[in-house]
């Protein structure tokens, strides 16, 4: 269960989140969220070149463009009370978090946490970061767990990995449990999962394939396996849902399998499953089928029903390499972001179909979302720019160059997450 003082400070965050969506009463108000010549409810806009782009929601203007003094940083997270933005460097022979003063608008530390650290993320309570590695140190997986208030790094926790030999990334995210209790990741070599307890204790079970996102609903973790590796004919993307009653024995409750549209059986390499998140409500779980990085041109999108793990939709997004469904805050809708294409699908939770189409026009791999006053803000990788988009019509309706070359804009976060698709209600109870 989670302690009283935690549910409050939930609530608190989620009344934030709310706020910084633009869908909740000035009353609500936390002083931190008011658009501000400081970063106080600013949006930032992450790039993979070092920079850190801030950019204010009241006027959709460039407060200030920070450099990290790192590359590769294209993932970070916000600590709860939005004071401190964390930036994971994950460039090769990178091994430092840069901590950015998200009022000041400065760097407050780098933190050497390992060999090319990945994706923070907050713990439900608000008190730890926890970070994983893409590389390899000593042949161990590092799992860092962070002070999400002093930005102290707390502990270390080395898990062990048999195929030390194996290539390109060693894990991509992972995803805590709504108590806090543990912290789940991938290891990609070992096709493997732990689950990590923040005193240091962890638990290894075997998975069918490389799983990459996690997303909880009490102690039920459904994890996304990109596909039973080596893929064979008739290879699909997995869904393997875990039961973490008894911490030291995580059991397999049940494996799922995504389908595929018929251009994507005509390649293996169209099929690699990417990231699900559970609806607001908790009731469904949205996964995307985004095709592996030789063929970006997966475009399936599902809709599972949690309580009974059965498929209720299956939409083709009509776009290439389609990975994250960013939930709106109403709860309604899900913005299918994508890694190869120019366009956003609008997918109506409801009504289970795409009911608009944004197109950038330009550029491409429009790969993440955030909310804030009342708008969105897409990130558009190849044309180094952030897309200012209004909700109401699905409408462009302002754009934010970011840089003037080098196809590096990645993420854009405005609000403390546990699973970024999902930032309103972050921790499913």
């Amino acid at each position: 269960m989670i302690e009283e003082s935690n549910v409050i400070s939930l609530r608190l965050r989620r009344r934030q989140a709310l706020l910084a969506a633009g869908f909740v009463s000035v009353a609500l108000a936390a002083p931190r969220l008011a658009p501000a010549r400081s970063g106080a409810g600013a949006v930032f806009a992450l790039r993979g070149d070092g920079k850190v782009v801030v950019i204010d929601p009241a006027t959709d203007t460039i407060l200030r463009v920070l450099e990290t003094g790192g590359k590769g940083g294209t993932l970070g997270s916000l600590s709860a009370d939005g004071r401190l933005l964390f930036v994971a460097n994950n460039a090769a022979g990178q091994r430092t978090v840069t901590v950015i003063d998200a009022e000041k608008l400065d760097i407050r530390a780098q933190l050497e946490t390992g060999n090319r650290p990945k994706h923070p993320v907050l713990s439900p309570d608000g008190t730890t970061i926890a970070l994983n590695h893409s590389g390899l140190d000593e042949g161990k997986l590092r799992i860092t767990f962070i002070d999400a208030a002093t930005a102290r790094p707390m502990r270390t926790v080395e898990l062990p990995v048999d195929n030390t030999a194996g290539q390109s990334d060693a894990s991509m995210h992972g995803g805590w449990s709504p108590d806090g209790r543990v912290f789940a990741v991938g290891s990609y070599f070992d096709n493997a999962i732990f689950f990590v307890r923040p005193d240091g204790g962890f638990a290894k079970v075997a998975s069918v394939g490389n799983p990459h996102y996690f997303d909880w609903f009490g102690r039920e973790m459904w994890a996304v396996i990109e596909a039973p590796e080596p893929k064979g004919e008739g290879a699909s993307a997995r869904i393997e849902i875990w039961n973490l009653a008894d911490l030291s024995a995580p059991r397999l409750e049940a494996a799922l399998a995504m389908g595929r549209t018929a251009k994507e059986s005509e390649l293996l390499d169209r099929i690699e499953g990417h990231h699900g998140v559970f609806t607001q409500d908790g009731r469904f779980y949205v996964v995307c089928n985004r095709g592996s990085g030789k063929a970006l041109e997966g475009s399936s999108v599902e809709i599972w029903e949690r309580a009974s793990r059965s498929r209720v939709a299956a939409v083709d997004s009509g776009v290439a390499g389609v990975g994250h469904a960013y939930l709106a805050p109403d709860g309604r809708y899900a913005v299918l972001t994508q890694y190869n294409d120019t366009k956003l699908p609008i997918l109506d939770l409801a009504e289970r179909k795409i009911v608009a189409v944004i197109d950038a026009g330009q550029g491409g791999h429009l790969g993440h979302a955030a909310f804030a006053n009342g708008k969105m803000y897409v990130n558009n990788r190849k044309a180094d720019e952030v897309l200012v988009i209004d909700p109401a019509r699905w409408a462009i309706v302002k754009r934010i160059q970011t840089a003037a070359g080098g196809q590096a804009q990645a993420m854009v976060l405005a609000a403390p997450y546990g699973v970024f698709e999902r930032v309103v209600n972050p921790y499913l109870a």
